[in-house]
């Protein structure tokens, strides 16, 4: 395991257990890992910080108990989407998962879907790349806007606005749109960067078939850029399905390792 982007090993032992402490107790931890609750707290509260080797020991140990599928299994198991939306532990963890998708790629602009969540974890990620934050929506803050039409059923169409002048023309721009099941929505932000001859370097979401928004990049671009999510509902990846309370089946992601 090799160090990252958002620093090293030791601070990224430090956001996954800060995630984790969301979806168990210390005790539940210490009982899983091997090591104390009183030292995790330790290292979650940063008043101790452990050794590199300490650091790449737990983390393989956190991969090896499955523990991030295992939280984020307990989530989509609870039902409605807004129950995992609203986890601060479940930004966390897609955070982490960006930061290794996109380490070293240079990104000039978020551009978040037309929903508060959206919106707010694309204000996450704005931060993390030092990017600007552009946010879809149906009330135009400009005076110079891009509008899109597009087809959300048969008989109804919708309308997405965002700012001209906040998608810089050949950009570089990472979209985030929390549900990426609404395809209809995401070809529009598609569209909207094609428009402003903008690069897409990948696509974001916390649910969705990754393989359907590939498809979308590849017939309207031509390209094969990276899709990260955390429940993955693609056809491909049914081996791992979950089943929530109203027989919504939803498909988690890969390991922690394949995560950091």
């Amino acid at each position: 395991m090799q160090e990252n982007d958002y620093g090293n090993l030791k601070y990224t032992l430090y956001k996954v257990l800060n995630a984790l402490k969301y979806f168990y107790s210390f005790k539940k931890l210490e009982d899983r890992l091997g090591v104390s609750a009183q030292i995790l707290w330790r290292y979650v509260t940063l008043r101790s910080v452990p050794e590199r080797e300490t650091a790449e020991k737990l983390l393989a140990k956190i991969a090896s108990e499955n523990l991030v599928s295992e939280a984020l299994a307990k989530i989509v198991n609870g039902g409605e989407l807004w129950q995992m939306l609203s986890s601060p532990g479940v930004a966390s963890l897609l955070e982490l998962r960006v930061l290794e998708s996109f380490k070293g790629e240079k990104i000039n602009a978020i551009v978040a879907g037309p929903d508060g969540y959206s919106a707010a974890f694309g204000a996450t990620l704005s931060d993390l790349f030092h990017a600007r934050l552009c946010v879809a929506s149906k009330t135009p803050y400009s005076k110079h806007v891009i509008a899109k039409n597009y087809k959300v059923s048969q008989d109804y169409y919708d309308t997405m606005l965002l700012p001209k002048e906040c998608l810089p023309r050949r950009g570089r721009v990472l979209l985030v749109m929390v549900d990426l099941s609404k395809l209809p929505q995401v070809g529009a932000l598609v569209d909207v960067a094609k428009l402003r001859q903008c690069t897409i370097v990948g696509v974001v979401g916390v649910v969705g078939a990754a393989d359907k928004v590939r498809e979308i990049l590849k017939e309207r671009l031509g390209i094969d850029a990276r899709v990260v999510t955390l429940v993955d509902q693609s056809e491909s990846s049914k081996g791992q399905q979950y089943q929530g309370r109203q027989g919504n089946q939803m498909l988690m992601a890969g390991s922690l390792h394949d995560s950091l």
